[in-house]
């Protein structure tokens, strides 16, 4: 038996994104969301989990690749945004800039972030836990920044860097298993496993029994209007998946 957190990634991104979620809380499959409060239906998401009763399980998905930041002085920034005014996620694809920013580009970062941890809290929701879209909370350059604004603003628990896997280059394990050590010691809750679906399928024996893995979706409906994981996986596999490992579902917020 494993112990599971089932998260929806992207709650707010998109109406049908935030109709799948809500689906899957409907059904059961899924113990908690993240909202990307920078996206047009951020405020639409936060209604229908307080309609139909999971908002206490909606965490933040820190957003900094995608759509319009809430804050003028990171715009001024190519390795942020476009000329336009949109996140260009031009930063992620490059090692150089997941490591390292200057200092203007770090205080820029800062106020994006804390604007967003701000108009999570401002909504009232009170899991107070983080994630992120393209998994940037991971990133050096961001933690550097982030980190202090998680201890100021009591976010108690943060998702790991992916360590459910049966292959990765030994350089990027490295990498995630000082990430994960230094995150445990300065955060109250994490898991012992982080992945996704794929990653539970090939790997789930990997998980020491007991172990407390969180699982990350991606709800959307296809082209047929199928509830799926990222457009591709019956989400009918994903809870026959659970089943038959016996996985007790868990949510952030009840540790």
């Amino acid at each position: 038996m494993i112990r599971a957190i089932v998260n929806g990634d992207d709650f707010g991104k998109s109406a049908g994104i935030t109709r799948a979620i809500t689906e899957c809380f409907e059904r059961r499959i899924l113990t908690g969301t993240t909202l990307m409060v920078n996206m047009p239906y951020a405020d639409e998401a936060v209604k229908v989990a307080r309609e139909y009763g999971f908002e206490e399980a909606v965490g933040l998905h820190l957003n900094l690749t995608s759509g319009v930041p809430l804050t003028k002085e990171i715009r001024k920034f190519k390795r942020f945004c476009k000329k336009n005014g949109y996140f260009n996620a031009e930063f992620e694809q490059h090692t150089s800039s997941r490591l390292v920013i200057s200092g203007e580009e770090s205080e820029a970062l800062r106020i994006e972030i804390e604007a967003q941890i701000k108009k999570y809290l401002d909504y009232g929701l009170s899991a107070r836990h983080l994630d992120s879209h393209h998994h940037v909370h991971t990133d050096r350059s961001v933690m550097k920044v982030l980190m202090p604004l998680l201890k100021k603003y009591d976010i108690r628990s943060v998702r790991l860097s992916r360590n459910l896997f049966k292959k990765i280059n030994p350089m990027k394990k490295v990498y995630k298993d000082i990430f994960n050590r230094n995150l445990r010691k300065n955060i109250p809750v994490t898991t012992d496993y982080f992945g996704s679906y794929a990653d539970l399928k090939a790997a789930a024996d990997s998980i020491e029994p007991g172990g407390l893995v969180e699982i990350m979706l991606h709800p959307m409906y296809d082209e047929n209007n199928v509830l799926t994981d990222s457009g591709k996986v019956p989400i009918e596999d994903v809870e026959n998946l659970l089943e038959s490992l016996k996985a007790e579902r868990q949510a952030y917020y009840l540790l």
